[in-house]
């Protein structure tokens, strides 16, 4: 019926903040200033070219996105390859629910569940995983798993531009990625799963093929857990303002999936009708 997927990303500064010179910080400060950072988001607005693997081949899709974090609010438009769908978080009507636009068939705006096999088609992430709290939930997870040797594993590229904006180049590899045998537990979802330990939902359905996407596990199952969420992170921070600009993980087969946040406005002004469907600017 529809093939936009949806990863929303949101990262916000407080312009109050003072920080340290990048250039004169050790590299685990450096990431732990963008944790900072990402912590004082308010709204944003933002384009995100997100590039995900998928049955072996990369997805790509291009958004413009509005977001506003408490209450947490977004508005969505595919610029490509599916132009004109619209996604609005929550619904007006049922605040568990989505408002879909798919600009197409079947012509009417949809009410979908966010967890729905509609819209986790052909992605990695949910609408509800939106936002840079949920990676830097990730990597701070990963700071703290890995803090006895976390120095170990970060590695500083010095700077580099992105789209001619100065940025700060840092990685983080985990020799010790791989994988092993986890027996489930009663109660236990791969979604519980996946959020307990701060792993890729997808990644965990990809190894474990024989349950289908978004398949059922039951108590006393056999699956194959990744040890982290990737092998690899390359972060590309904006000098200026501390913020990412790009993110890419990667497994033992090489690239993941890849962000990279294009155009960003930090704290705009976000009126109400602007997470309304009424908004004059929207096809709903």
């Amino acid at each position: 019926m529809m093939k936009s997927t949806f990863w929303l990303v949101a990262i916000s500064v407080s312009f109050s903040l003072s920080f340290t010179d990048p250039s004169k910080m050790a590299v685990d400060q450096k990431v732990k200033q963008v944790f900072e950072v990402a912590r004082n988001i308010e709204s944003l607005k933002y384009e995100l070219i997100r590039s995900e693997r998928i049955d072996g081949a990369y997805v790509e899709n291009h958004f413009s996105i509005k977001m506003h974090r408490r209450p947490y609010k977004i508005y969505l438009k595919e610029l490509s390859p599916n132009t004109g769908v619209e996604v609005l978080y929550p619904h007006p009507m049922d605040e568990k629910k989505a408002l879909v636009n798919p600009n197409g068939f079947p012509w009417v705006n949809l009410k979908l569940d966010p967890n729905g096999e509609l819209m986790r088609k052909d992605q990695h992430h949910t609408i509800l995983e939106g936002g840079y709290d949920y990676v830097v939930s990730v990597m701070e997870y990963l700071f703290y798993k890995h803090k006895d040797g976390i120095s170990d594993l970060l590695q500083d590229h010095g700077r580099g531009k992105l789209n001619g904006v100065s940025c700060e180049i840092i990685s983080m590899i985990n020799p010790g990625f791989g994988y092993s045998n986890h027996i489930v537990k009663k109660g236990e979802s791969i979604s519980s799963i996946a959020l307990k330990n701060r792993l890729s939902e997808y990644m965990i359905y990809e190894k474990n093929s024989d349950l289908g996407i978004f398949g059922q596990i039951k108590e006393g199952d056999v699956i194959k857990l990744p040890s982290d969420y990737a092998a690899k992170m390359v972060l590309y921070i904006d000098q200026d303002r501390q913020i990412p600009l790009k993110l890419e993980i990667y497994d033992e087969l090489g690239l993941f999936e890849k962000y990279e946040f294009r155009n960003v406005e930090i704290n705009p002004a976000l009126g109400e009708e602007e997470f309304s469907h009424g908004f004059t600017a929207y096809g709903f």
